[in-house]
């Protein structure tokens, strides 16, 4: 079967395993402000010795800083780690425990209008506490979060799946109630410790069901599947080839990629394709490429178009055909663009719309420092990646970029 045919799934009714559609309202039409789709927002986390912060690109070109505490008169948060923006709102998540000075912001999950960035909810770091699992030793009924944090995607409000540094949570917003999800953790040291098996760079959400991938030391390399309003995984796909995961994308109404990598500066990595419905691998291609995610939280890869972009920590950008299979190795030095930069600050992300790709470099990474940075863009639509923008010292180290349109599918 051709590349193509595994991009997209069968429009036969009648395949089997087709799942119900959505619950969910239908999604809201294409809001303005600053969940303008094709405005762009930036994620600052910061030095420790500042605030965590939000950059805005108009859809014009603009670039406004600081845009939540403009608004709010204060700070959402300390150690920015993810946001996710649902049906109108925006879910951003910090850190928010260990605090420079006065740096604690508003908390470490607010809800604010996506069109105004106006607050609306908070929940402090000392709220978000879970039952003990069954099997754990330890000794507290309650348990804290571990930091930093890592991830989050949102269902509905309900339905808030975020990760730290063990496991995955899904919490309620409407009643602050928090659950471990079974299946993205393992219990290390005879039940002392809770350890991470669920490795959610890259969740997709897709209807009521969030795709990440998992494994490391405790668990095979997987597929796992989280259903709204359920605390453990409704489907495991193990033993996948590759020891770590990179990243995942939707390629198709119901299919998914997962990106395994071996250790850090390893070239044999895989792309698994996966039918949503079958449950099933339709397509495996192994390529001799590092695409690893390195230390970041954001997807080791990013899909524009029919190539793949990738970093690997590198302060270059690399590129693989889903067409052909071919590696372009550094097809991007970035230090030509930013001479002055020595550091990758998050993973590059795409914009598969406008096949734009955002790579945030800084002269420094120290956490006491705050640094000059840049935020370059590509428009990758032609044969050759071209430089279209360089922000210069309008962010402070970014661990996410968020073009809007990505939360309108």
């Amino acid at each position: 079967m051709r590349t193509a045919d595994f991009l997209r799934i069968s429009d036969n009714p009648e395949d089997p395993g087709t799942q119900p559609p959505s619950t969910n309202p239908e999604p809201p039409a294409y809001l303005r402000g600053y969940a303008d789709p094709d405005g762009v927002l930036i994620l600052n986390q910061g030095a420790a010795i500042e605030n965590s912060s939000l950059t805005y690109i108009t859809p014009e070109g603009n670039i406004e800083q600081n845009v939540y505490q403009k608004v709010n008169g204060s700070a959402f948060g300390h150690g920015g780690q993810d946001l996710y923006m649902h049906n109108g709102k925006l879910y951003i998540l910090s850190t928010n425990k260990d605090v420079y000075q006065k740096h604690e912001g508003d908390g470490t999950l607010v809800i604010a209008d996506a069109v105004t960035l106006k607050r609306e909810k908070v929940f402090k770091f000392d709220e978000l506490k879970y039952p003990r699992p069954e099997g754990s030793l330890d000794e507290n009924e309650f348990l804290p979060l571990v930091t930093p944090l890592r991830n989050i995607v949102v269902i509905d409000e309900k339905n808030i799946f975020f990760s730290d540094q063990k496991a995955l949570f899904r919490f309620d917003s409407t009643t602050g109630e928090l659950n471990i999800v079974e299946d993205s953790y393992h219990f290390g040291n005879q039940g002392n410790t809770i350890e991470a098996v669920a490795g959610t760079q890259g969740m997709v959400v897709i209807g009521d069901y969030i795709y990440t991938g998992g494994g490391g030391f405790w668990a095979s390399t997987r597929l796992l599947e989280f259903k709204k309003g359920e605390n453990k995984a409704t489907r495991i796909l193990p033993d996948l080839k590759g020891e770590f995961i990179s990243g995942v994308c939707q390629t198709g109404e119901r299919e998914i990629m997962i990106a395994t990598c071996g250790r850090s500066e390893s070239t044999k990595s895989y792309f698994i394709f996966v039918n949503l419905d079958t449950w099933e691998i339709v397509k495996e291609k192994q390529v001799s490429a590092d695409i690893s995610a390195e230390f970041f939280d954001t997807p080791g890869i990013a899909l524009a178009g029919d190539y793949v972009y990738f970093c690997a920590g590198k302060t270059s950008v690399s590129r693989i055909s889903l067409k052909t299979w071919k590696v372009e190795e550094n097809i991007i030095d970035l230090t030509k663009d930013a001479p002055n930069t020595k550091y990758l600050n998050c993973n590059a992300i795409a914009d598969p719309i406008k096949k734009y790709l955002y790579v945030a470099v800084s002269d420094e990474y120290y956490e006491t420092t705050i640094s000059n940075g840049n935020l370059l863009v590509y428009d990758c639509s032609g044969e050759t990646p071209v430089l279209v923008k360089n922000i210069e010292n309008k962010t402070s180290y970014p661990v996410g970029i968020y073009p809007m349109s990505k939360f309108y599918k």
